[in-house]
């Protein structure tokens, strides 16, 4: 058994799993053999005599004879084993599915069940649950048409997720064996558009059985059906012109995680809004045509270079009424020169679209590992300032703690001067900081006629700026019980219950590794550290204003806040029913697999 010690340094590493990745470039990552079991050679047939039991009982593993250490090492490998089978069930390929499970398999079928209740969502889209305790029990060639049964009308198989949320096992006495708490989740196109998803919890029993992991128990304990007659939104990304289909991350000519972000603004001033990403190699513009399309008009209009930008924002720097826009940029390895920077490069629009980048001439010279741009008047002066937030310098320094980690690059606070150039403020202003900052969002939260900052950091604490009206900031976000540690990566201001006050909603990555082992250390570690870590690994967060100038956290339980691997959060009202919704883009790596995150 570890020391209580060593399971909180373990813990800490795992929890932020994820995010160690962003350090460890391909060129640098070792590879070693893939430690997923294999799936049989073949599918042996249903026994002719299989008996199928009148219940579906999973009892637990005998702690007594469990080894700690080789459970937290099973578990994963089972994790991975599922992801397989769900890359499987996503293609639809219930013959090689048939691997995954004991030839006496027996479990609950997820077709042919009761409904338990139906009732009509937001959006109108509909759900319906199911009775899971009248299900029939059935082997497991009916088991995997039952799927076939649910999932075969789609037109397409957007994701299948068969994901393991806890597990334990038994080792000893001649049987190696476990017992799997499953969330499964399976999304799809309907023939008339809409999208629908079945999801739902169970428990496994999985057994080793001639040296390959079998599922010989499948007992369901919910599932729900939510679905839209109709689609909701439409991809038209490719009819629009504005689908540019990029190397997939880590192949040879895209090493780099760090280009993202994208600014929208009417450029030309003809009424239409305008696109600009940044990229690697080079920058797009997609201008709007009258016709509902895009033209990539980047190189014309002078800002396809320099590319590999972060953060972008328009916004008109000097009042002149059109649209000028700013991009972030990361440091750089230069060579034997070390580590370098870039400062942000600032487009000046000359009224007809068409820019001219003025950085330097502008004083925009200090280099800025900046992640994300926020524009706003900080010293109500009537002229807008720009805040970068600078993450870590990745090229020569880790961050130096998975919890609260204060190596980053500092922050900058350009003030605007008129229109004639930009001063560094962001010491003097009280928001330079030395955390790994990765978003941020301007509001006035407090209602007092000057505009306050939330910054989300990775690896640590966020902050809460409120202006003090003088030109500088004080950081309430303990006061105001926001601080919400742990890997922030985007944030956003809005009023979610219509009461007037400005809420907040902070993405953060979740763990699910992390919360498994968390869920059977128990004792192992001190009730203070367990809550830090479950904070760690507990994902987005909703703060709700109260009456008095603070913010209480909603519980998971109230929904909105699971989003995995997230990323930047928008909150705006899709559906114009007056409530504000919430997106949240997810994943690192984005692609068919299940083991893309």
């Amino acid at each position: 058994m570890p020391s209580s010690s060593r399971v909180v340094t373990a813990l800490s590493l795992l929890l932020v799993a994820g995010a160690a990745a962003w350090f460890l470039r391909p060129d640098d990552a070792p590879n070693p053999p893939d430690p997923r079991p294999a799936p049989p050679p073949a599918v042996e047939p249903v026994p002719a005599d299989l008996v199928l039991p009148a219940t579906i009982d999973l009892p637990d593993p005998d702690p007594r004879i469990t080894d700690l250490e080789t459970v937290e090492d099973k578990s994963e490998l089972v994790a991975d084993w599922l992801l397989d089978f769900s890359d499987k069930l996503r293609r639809r390929d219930f013959s090689a599915a048939a691997r995954w499970f004991s030839p006496r398999f027996a479990g609950h079928s997820l077709a042919g069940l009761a409904v338990g209740g139906e009732g009509t969502l937001h959006a109108d889209a509909r759900k319906r649950t199911w009775d899971a305790a009248g299900a029939p029990i059935v082997d497991r060639d009916r088991f995997l048409a039952g799927i076939e049964e649910l999932i075969g009308p789609w037109t397409r198989m957007e994701s299948v997720l068969w994901k393991v949320k806890g597990a334990e096992f038994q080792a000893g006495g001649g049987e190696r064996w476990g017992k799997i708490k499953l969330f499964l989740h399976m999304t799809g196109t309907r023939s008339d558009g809409g999208v629908s998803a079945i999801g739902g919890w169970a428990w496994l029993r999985v057994a080793r059985e001639a040296g390959l992991w079998r599922i010989q128990r499948f007992q369901l304990t919910s599932l729900a059906e939510t679905w839209h007659e109709g689609p909701l939104f439409t991809d038209v990304s490719a009819a629009a012109g504005v689908a540019h289909q990029g190397l997939r991350f880590g192949q040879p000519g895209n090493q780099s995680f760090a280009w993202n972000g994208a600014a929208g603004g009417d450029v030309d001033g003809d009424g239409l809004w305008d696109l600009f990403v940044p990229s690697d190699g080079r920058n797009f513009l997609y201008v709007a045509q009258d016709d509902g399309t895009y033209a990539d008009q980047a190189r014309e209009r002078g800002v396809e270079l320099p590319d590999a930008g972060t953060g972008a924002v328009f916004f008109d720097h000097d009042n002149d009424g059109d649209a000028d826009l700013v991009v972030g940029h990361i440091g750089w390895c230069a060579g034997e020169e070390g580590v370098g920077g870039r400062a942000l490069a600032l487009y000046e629009n000359d009224g007809t679209g068409h820019f001219e980048e003025r950085s330097a001439a502008l004083g925009l010279t200090e280099p800025v590992v900046a992640y994300s741009l926020t524009v706003f008047d900080y010293d109500g002066d009537g002229w807008l300032d720009v805040f970068a937030c600078a993450y870590g310098r990745v090229a020569v320094e880790h961050n130096n703690s998975w919890i609260e980690a204060n190596n980053g690059a500092p922050n900058a606070l350009f003030r605007n001067l008129g229109g004639t150039g930009f001063e560094e403020v962001a010491e003097r202003a009280g928001v330079r900081g030395d955390q790994w900052s990765y978003a941020s969002a301007a509001a006035d939260f407090d209602a007092d006629g000057d505009v306050d900052l939330y910054v989300a950091n990775d690896y640590g604490s966020n902050r809460l700026y409120r202006n003090e009206g003088d030109g500088t900031f004080r950081d309430v976000a303990p006061q105001v019980g926001v601080t919400d540690i742990g890997n922030g990566m985007g944030v956003s201001w809005g009023d979610l219950d219509a009461d007037g006050r400005l809420d907040l909603y902070v993405a953060n990555m979740s763990s699910t590794a992390g919360n498994r082992i968390l869920g059977r250390l128990g004792d192992e570690i001190d009730p203070e550290m367990m809550a830090l870590l479950r904070k760690l690994a507990a994902g987005n967060t909703i703060f709700e204003a109260e009456s008095d100038g603070t913010f209480r956290a909603l519980p998971s339980s109230a929904g909105g806040v699971n989003a995995s691997w997230a990323w930047s959060v928008a909150l705006c009202d899709f559906d114009l029913d007056g409530r504000l919704d919430v997106f949240n883009t997810n994943g690192f790596v984005t692609g068919d697999l299940p083991h893309d995150t």
